[in-house]
């Protein structure tokens, strides 16, 4: 039989996947509310959802085999038992699918902390209730955006020659990690993930933050520059990101760091020992950079731009609509009203404001963003976060607890379309309805909304955060609230010695760095911007770290040790999950008083 001949798989809806990518979409928000605001970079959760449901019923199967094992045992003792098998049906593909796409959507609200923290920064903390409202009004334009992008950059772009096609490399990541699982099976990997979840957390746990048994980070005393803070911070999160990310990207960091310590010795002496608080060059880069990126691609946004327009013509070659054009109208008029009228009365946003973010944040930056997602595995949500934030100063909300709600409705709106667009794109590979997608991410939506706003407050509380924070870096939010700042003629800002200059001479490196590493020849040569950005806000520790994790999976375990693939994403999805978990329960442990309250602001 040919490939074209085959039958189409038969695929159903199961409730122990809904169930399980509830339980995942929950706890990758509260794990990534963590990560985002220690190390500025999540992994949103696709991957790490399927990994965790393959492996949950992979023991569950042993336990039932073991169960079924006993009662045959006893029945041959004792006649009046019946023996019985308890049989766990295996594990399908679109179980699979549903459990990454809910997976997903809650580990990329988790992104939103830093939009709650950058409030925090700058004036006052909002309450349970406006975070949680604000997460679900930004993440419902957020879905209901995808209605449009998965018909103008999946269907539509299906229709172009094959190498003109959108390459969708995080969508290609998540299926080389579903098809061996499915298809093969490997018994080794659940239980690499079990073990390697296990020590890290417990890692987090006993560290110097909290019960303090093992340290939490290594001084490099050569040179005397660990009096500036240079180290290594032992902390399994840049292990795993080490790898996700790629060597070029760590190799970023690792000149991000080196940077500051070049730095340091010219800063104000209050903070040559954290010359990461010296954000300005930074958050400059940063901004430049992505800016530059975007304008070097211009065609990609041009393209998208005019997809809008080509939106009705021709005939559609959708064979799996999401749903009927009537209903999506409907769905999308209530969802643009109640998000008005929440942004509105609890916010006090204009409606003009409200507009332009729902049609310049929700559509068109969600479109680029998304385009540029598909192209590159990295989502611009920081860069997109400043422009939408300079669109609603524009409009008359200049003020900084105003223009901040531009970022973060990128956070949440932006994130939860470019994950699920994303996830939409293997899921028409498997043939999976992408109705199933679309309402299972909608229903997880506002569970996921009341955890992000609930970690958040537990870690506001547990851990302030500020500018000077030493526990929890936030660059995402620190560059937010310094360009929030910037952009209130009432916050006057005292910046100070060197901080304008360092602003003009990073953005000009930003430019000139950005254009030079869209040359294929030279960019091998180059570390990866959005790693040395990072790297100039995060503290020298953390540099170093994911540099060192980097060479760890990459070089030691990668090329010499010949680790495959599958088992290397295994052990850094555990180291990642790991870190979120042991620092959530050590937040917990703390508010108990059950080991020390950190008294580092």
């Amino acid at each position: 039989m040919s490939a074209d001949n085959l039958p189409v798989p038969q695929h159903r809806l199961t409730l122990r996947s809904f169930i399980a990518g509830t339980i995942f979409a929950i706890l990758l928000c509260a794990i990534n509310s963590y990560l985002t605001l220690r190390f500025g970079i999540i992994e949103e959760g696709p991957m790490i959802a399927a990994l965790f449901f393959y492996s949950i019923l992979y023991f569950i199967t042993i336990f039932a085999l073991s169960i079924s094992k006993i009662i045959h045992k006893i029945s041959k003792a004792v006649s009046i038992i019946r023996p019985i098998t308890i049989t766990i049906a295996p594990i399908t593909t679109a179980e699979m699918v549903i459990v990454a796409t809910m997976g997903s959507a809650g580990g990329s609200l988790g992104f939103i902390a830093n939009f709650f923290a950058a409030k925090a920064m700058t004036s006052k903390p909002f309450t349970v209730l406006e975070m949680f409202l604000f997460a679900a009004v930004s993440g419902i334009i957020g879905i209901l955006s995808v209605i449009i992008l998965r018909h103008l950059l999946i269907i539509k772009d299906q229709e172009q020659p094959e190498d003109r096609q959108l390459p969708w490399v995080g969508a290609k990541v998540v299926k080389g990690i579903i098809d061996p699982l499915v298809s093969h099976g490997d018994p080794r990997q659940p239980r690499y993930l079990a073990f390697f979840t296990v020590i890290a957390a417990l890692y987090v746990i006993f560290n110097t933050s909290g019960v303090g048994w093992v340290p939490e980070e290594g001084l490099i005393p050569i040179f005397g520059l660990s009096a500036y803070g240079a180290g290594i911070a032992f902390a399994p999160f840049t292990i795993g990101s080490g790898y996700i990310m790629g060597l070029r990207t760590c190799f970023g960091f690792f000149v991000g760091g080196i940077a500051l310590l070049f730095m340091a010795p010219h800063l104000p002496a209050d903070i040559q020992s954290k010359p990461q608080l010296f954000l300005w060059p930074g958050v400059m880069f940063l901004v430049t950079s992505g800016i530059t990126a975007l304008a070097i691609r211009w065609r990609v946004i041009a393209e998208a731009i005019k997809s809008l327009f080509r939106l009705q013509s021709g005939v559609s070659s959708d064979n799996d609509p999401i749903m009927s054009k009537r209903i999506s109208i409907i769905i999308t008029i209530f969802g643009i009203i109640t998000s008005v009228f929440i942004l509105h009365l609890l916010f006090k946003l204009t409606l003009i404001i409200i507009f332009a973010m729902i049609i310049i944040g929700g559509l068109i930056l969600n479109l680029i963003a998304t385009r540029a997602y598909a192209q590159t595995y990295f989502n611009p949500v920081r860069v997109m976060g400043v422009l939408l934030q300079g669109v609603c100063a524009t409009l008359g909300g200049s003020s900084v607890s105003t223009n901040l709600t531009g970022a973060g409705f990128i956070a949440g709106s932006g994130t939860q379309c470019s994950n699920l667009t994303s996830d939409m794109v293997y899921g028409r590979d498997y043939k999976i309805p992408s109705r199933w997608q679309f309402w299972t991410q909608s229903i997880t939506l506002l569970s996921c909304a009341i955890i992000s706003a609930l970690t958040f407050y537990l870690i506001h509380s547990n851990t302030p955060l500020t500018f000077d924070s030493k526990v929890l870096n936030a660059p995402a939010a620190k560059m937010w609230a310094i360009i929030g700042l910037l952009f209130d003629p009432s916050s006057r800002q005292e910046l100070p010695p060197f901080a304008v200059e360092s602003m003009w001479i990073a953005s000009a490196v930003g430019v000139v760095w950005t254009i030079l590493e869209s040359k294929d020849k030279i960019r091998r040569f180059l570390p990866c911007s959005i790693g040395l950005g990072l790297g100039l806000v995060l503290h020298p520790f953390i540099d170093f770290s994911f540099f060192a994790g980097g060479v760890l999976m990459w070089i030691v375990l990668g090329r010499f040790l010949k680790v495959s693939k599958v088992t290397l994403s295994t052990i850094a999805v555990a180291c990642i999950v790991g870190e979120g978990i042991g620092g959530l329960l050590q937040g917990i442990l703390k508010a108990l008083n059950v080991i020390g309250v950190n008294t580092g602001g």
